[in-house]
Formats: structure tokens, sequence, C-alpha cells
């Protein structure tokens, strides 16, 4: 799943995801409706057909699914932004996030623990 979501299709996520991966289509339209969203089925049916064909949903008799957690989400996302900004080099994307931040001593050994830990072994 390589894909960019618009913001509305990233809320529409979290939802599903807050939800436990699936919510009922009106229950979609009810949910944002109490937001201020007012929108018409067809709207909401345009936006879950993108994203079927984006590969982040299925949608089946009346309800909508998550095809992947946010945990998923985020990883994969990340993996994007690493290959596509850094060549796929972690140790560049700390460089340039540590170039203009700097981390609190928790934060620092967070990060520290984090990259002492075995990273998993990805599926090819």
């Amino acid at each position: 799943m390589r894909c960019a979501l618009s913001k509305t299709e990233m809320e529409i996520m979290q939802l599903l995801w807050e939800r436990g991966g699936v919510v009922a289509s009106g229950g979609i339209l009810d949910y944002f409706y109490a937001r201020g969203k007012s929108w018409k089925r067809q709207t909401l049916n345009t936006l879950l057909n993108r994203m079927v064909d984006k590969g982040v949903i299925v949608r089946k008799r009346g309800s909508v699914r998550a095809l992947c957690s946010l945990a998923e989400y985020r990883h994969q996302q990340s993996r994007t932004v690493l290959e596509e900004s850094f060549e796929g080099r972690l140790e560049l994307f700390v460089a340039a996030y540590l170039g203009k931040a700097d981390l609190s001593p928790e934060a620092s050994r967070e990060l520290e623990e984090l990259l002492n830990r075995e990273a998993p072994q990805e599926e090819s």
C-alpha cells in the first residue's frame, strides 16, 4: 500500500481505526454530520470509491473495512518518506531531523533505545 490520502480520506481512516476497523457507511455520514460536514451519500460514495481504488478499504454490504491498521499505515508511509526523500537511509533522516531540533534527554534516550533494537526482517 503506497498511497497518499487526502485530509478527508485520512479522517475516514481515523474513524475506522477508532472503531475497530469496520463501520457502516451510514455511521460515517452520521459521524461527519455531527462534526459539521453535511455530505450527501454520493459525496461519501465518491470518497470511498477512491479509497477502494487506493487499496486502503473494502466495501461490502453497507459496511466499510480498513485494510490496514494505523501502525501498518504509519510504517508504510514512513518507509515511503525514507525511500523517496532520504535514499532509504535512516541515518540521513535522523541527521536531517536533528539538524533542526533539540531533543530532550528523555526523547534522546528513547531514540537511542529504538536505534539499538534489532530491526525486524522485512518480507520480500
